[in-house]
């Protein structure tokens, strides 16, 4: 099995869980996106490493074997930041990594945050027409990609964390932006050939339109209900 085919079983099953978080509840737009959901969420995993991407998978099996949920976890996690009296209620449910997943959570999100900078000022206004980029922008209910990332991250097993963070390390002693990799696959996915193109589409609408792209959901920033 290759890793795209790899990613396709991956994705299927974290679609469902995508799905079902809010369970009975009112679907947010994205929930029933599965084309959109794909080409970000694959944009992401093409960019890992074939190691990274199975242990991943692993993660998923077994989480469906103890009847976890990691997309609702993911968004839990969140709320830490975003929603702290409902992050209260419900941090019960959360699996916490152990002290080395801890480490290495913030090992990664400290560098990606890195390399995310980066391309905000290289890449202003594809960046800048999604999320903000830090924690202490998490305001008026919109979740930073510190926040949302750091989220995520926590969700993976220690040994998906250890074989990402030596992906990252490995593309960064070549000069390669793990970062810019998933980027450049996300805006690829919408048809572009590069960042550079995608850049310069991006400003023109902007500023013909007087308002920023967004090519998230808003409705992606609620954190999940109860149940």
């Amino acid at each position: 099995m290759d890793q795209q085919e790899l990613i396709t079983r991956l994705l299927d099953k974290e679609f469902v869980m995508f799905h079902a978080v809010n369970g009975d509840g009112e679907k947010a737009d994205c929930q029933n996106d599965r084309q959109t959901f794909d080409m970000m969420r694959r944009a992401q995993f093409s960019a890992w490493s074939m190691e990274a991407c199975d242990s991943y998978y692993q993660d998923i099996l077994e989480a469906e074997r103890t009847g976890r949920n990691l997309c609702a976890e993911k968004y839990i996690h969140m709320m830490r930041n975003t929603a702290i009296l409902q992050y209260e209620r419900l941090k019960d449910q959360l699996t916490f990594p152990d002290d080395r997943g801890m480490e290495l959570v913030d090992l990664i999100n400290g560098e990606m945050i890195r390399q995310t900078e980066m391309l905000f000022q290289r890449y202003p206004y594809v960046s800048g027409a999604g999320r903000p980029l830090y924690s202490s922008q998490d305001l008026g209910g919109t979740t930073s990609i510190e926040t949302y990332q750091r989220g995520e991250l926590m969700t993976y097993s220690t040994r998906t964390l250890e074989l990402l963070y030596r992906h990252l390390c490995d593309l960064k002693a070549k000069g390669i932006s793990l970062a810019e990799k998933i980027l450049e696959g996300s805006v690829c996915s919408y048809g572009y050939t590069s960042l550079d193109e995608a850049e310069e589409e991006t400003k023109k609408r902007a500023e013909a339109m007087g308002i920023q792209i967004s090519y998230g959901c808003s409705r992606c920033e609620q954190p999940p209900e109860e149940d």
